[in-house]
């Protein structure tokens, strides 16, 4: 894959993640609202015109999407709620969201650990919990979508000892632009849903606020205006099968890298599994605080993978046949 399919591939995650979403939600606007709510500068070109007034002015909130994105997946996974539990508002819709979530926990680990279900039943229940939620229950969060998110930024944690927030710029930095496309591909998937529901939900309290000022209309239709809201939902909803593909992207990326990784930071290689638990533990501390740098034991030595005092290789030969031989030599 060249420079122009890699190109080809951001373009695509751009023009279809941010561009489409921002567009539909505008041209739903300008077909929806009252002509008092458009304004008349717009509604003085060409309906042509028009179209291509609003596909600029697309682009520009596709632009502001694609720089907020990072805080908007952070108001889906629920971070703003979990800090504003302390007034009273929020405190009630934080409880009821948070007792949703570990009911949905506790009722995967119960199956799971019941001995009468069936082995298909309980690897299902394991599965669900290793792919919607974190390992540690205390660290739920108040969002399907913040749990299914977690719980791939934790991979690397509860297996290698790595932390995963830590360690993924710079595992995404080796990929080959194959390997990084379904991770794209993913995120791309995501961003169409996620740009898609707050796209609607934008839409929704515009036609609120325009119905309500410019023309007020019976109590009876009112529910009407809730259907932008409720696609809203349905959008945020769709977004979780793209969180679990993305989630699959990076897991299987780190598995296969990791190891490549310490090579890259110039640290020697896990001699075994509880090795490169203590291994990564201190290599997360050094990239996360700088400070204590890595002991000069994890230094891949160019003497050998074990270090400069690797023992040579020993052979099944007496001394005194291998001075004969080396002479021979």
């Amino acid at each position: 894959m060249g420079l122009s399919d890699i190109t080809g591939v951001f373009s695509r995650y751009f023009v279809v993640g941010f561009f489409l979403p921002a567009y539909i939600a505008l041209v739903s606007l300008w077909l929806t609202a009252s002509s008092a709510f458009i304004p008349n500068s717009l509604e003085q070109h060409s309906q042509g015109s028009q179209i291509l007034i609003l596909g600029a002015v697309a682009l520009v909130g596709a632009l502001a999407l694609s720089g907020l994105s990072y805080y908007i997946i952070r108001v889906l996974e629920g971070y703003p709620l979990e800090r504003a539990r302390s007034w009273f508002f929020f405190r009630t819709w934080y409880r009821g969201a948070m007792w949703l979530q570990r009911r949905r926990y506790d009722q995967l680990t119960n199956k799971r650990d019941d001995q009468k279900r069936t082995p298909g039943e309980r690897g299902n229940a394991m599965w669900c919990l290793d792919k919607w939620f974190p390992k540690d229950s205390q660290k739920l969060l108040p969002t399907r979508l913040g749990n299914a998110i977690r719980a791939f930024e934790q991979h690397a944690n509860t297996r290698w000892g790595l932390d995963g927030v830590t360690i993924w710029p710079r595992i995404e930095a080796m990929l080959s632009s194959d390997e990084r496309e379904p991770e794209v591909d993913a995120r791309t998937n995501l961003f169409v849903f996620i740009n898609g529901s707050v796209g609607a939900f934008l839409v929704g309290i515009a036609l609120i606020v325009d119905k309500a000022l410019n023309h007020p209309s019976p109590g009876s239709r009112w529910p009407l205006y809730l259907i932008p809201l409720i696609l809203a939902y349905v959008l945020y909803r769709a977004a979780l099968g793209p969180t679990l593909d993305w989630g699959d992207a990076v897991r299987s990326s780190i598995d296969l890298h990791r190891l490549e990784l310490y090579e890259k930071l110039g640290v020697r290689s896990p001699r075994s599994f509880s090795d490169e638990r203590r291994l990564a533990s201190k290599v997360t501390y050094a990239l996360l605080y700088g400070d204590p740098l890595l002991p000069d034991e994890l230094w891949r030595s160019p003497a050998g993978p074990n270090g400069p005092d690797e023992e040579p290789k020993k052979t099944c030969f007496p001394a005194w046949i291998r001075r004969r031989l080396v002479r021979n030599a």
